[in-house]
């Protein structure tokens, strides 16, 4: 057999030349791996001291009723894998600590007079229309460059809010929040399925799809989930499906309002309205659409309150676009074609498109 023979000048020519070009991305898209060693902190934080559900079943001083919740939590990861078919993974087997304070904040924005995200472009993962921060600070700074420097020549709608749970889409053992154990059965379960969801599939550049197909899954796979363990009529699902009426009637709300306010933009890009124009024009129409929370019907009227007294702008219906939009189409599909089997509905988009 031949002997190859490593020449030492050639190596360390190629070894220098690649460190070189590895030194001038970095310096060519610092903010970018400034922005990846602090998400990589936050997340190596959360995973570094979190503890896993066998350690807290054994801590006595660790609440009884807390220890019914991860039951909760083991029994709808296993639902969710099994009966489901979600990817089997060791995800939300442990539970990190935030002692009752936010630890990860989201970032969106709008354009000022058109329903359309602004997106934030990474390696590999592609387009997201939000971007995660684990320190507020440098949050509030990325929400202030795009609302008062603006970008592109635009000065964009914005909104902070906090994130109670979140899938690294197979990167990391996905971690969950201690706040999360407050949180009723139903809607603890459906949390898990939806995260598993997007573990399962997440497609490239497609965030309104991904967050509707997980909201779909997390919502129907928890009806599923307590009608298996309770009964078809039983209390549990019963209150489910009651606690969901209010968030539906706000964003069935909050859909039709988006699509007036389209008509609203379409009309000033039309007859080349000034901003000044748009803007009163936007305003205008937000006082309408928050005169008009009193026709819903809700069962919490503090839902109405908090609307009325929010400072809308056009994150707010990105917000409900992105996780909402195509709720009634899903469902078509669901019934139609695969006769409100999810396993087979979940299946048939996992194999349709391509996952991360």
């Amino acid at each position: 057999m031949k002997r190859f023979k490593i020449n030492k000048k050639k190596l360390l020519k190629y070894t220098g030349i690649f460190l070189l070009l590895l030194s001038a991305l970095a310096i060519w898209q610092r903010e970018l791996v400034a922005y990846g060693l602090l998400q990589l902190n936050g997340q190596l934080e959360v995973m570094n001291n979190a503890r896993s559900f066998e350690e807290l079943k054994k801590d006595v001083n660790f609440p009884d009723s807390l220890k019914a919740k991860i039951k909760i939590i083991e029994e709808a990861r296993k639902f969710g894998m099994e009966k489901l078919g979600m990817k089997f993974s060791q995800n939300y087997t442990k539970i990190y600590d935030q002692k009752g304070e936010n630890i990860l904040w989201n970032v969106s924005a709008s354009y000022p007079y058109k329903l359309e995200a602004y997106e934030w472009k990474f390696p590999i993962v592609g387009k997201f229309s939000y971007k995660g921060y684990f320190d507020l600070e440098k949050a509030k700074k990325e929400r202030d460059r795009l609302k008062n420097e603006g970008e592109e020549g635009v000065k964009f709608d914005t909104n902070i809010r906090s994130v109670s749970a979140w899938s690294t889409l197979g990167w990391f053992e996905d971690v969950l929040l201690s706040n999360n154990l407050e949180r009723d059965e139903g809607d603890l379960v459906e949390l898990i399925l939806h995260e598993l969801t997007h573990a399962t599939l997440y497609v490239k550049d497609s965030v309104n799809f991904n967050e509707n197909l997980a909201n779909f899954i997390g919502e129907e796979g928890a009806k599923l989930f307590l009608e298996k363990k309770y009964g078809k009529d039983s209390k549990e699902l019963n209150d489910y499906i009651f606690s969901l009426q209010d968030s539906k009637k706000y964003r069935n709300f909050m859909l039709l309002a988006s699509t007036s306010l389209d008509s609203v933009y379409r009309y000033g890009m039309e007859n080349s309205l000034s901003d000044i124009q748009n803007e009163i024009a936007k305003q205008n129409h937000f006082n309408l659409i928050k005169s008009k929370i009193d026709t819903v019907s809700l069962s919490n009227k503090n839902w109405a309150k908090r609307f009325q007294e929010r400072e809308l702008n056009n994150t707010n219906f990105m917000s409900v676009r992105r996780y909402n939009s195509s709720q009634d189409t899903l469902k078509t599909i669901y019934k139609g074609q695969f006769n409100q089997d999810l396993k087979a509905f979940l299946k048939y988009f996992s194999e349709k498109y391509p996952s991360l």
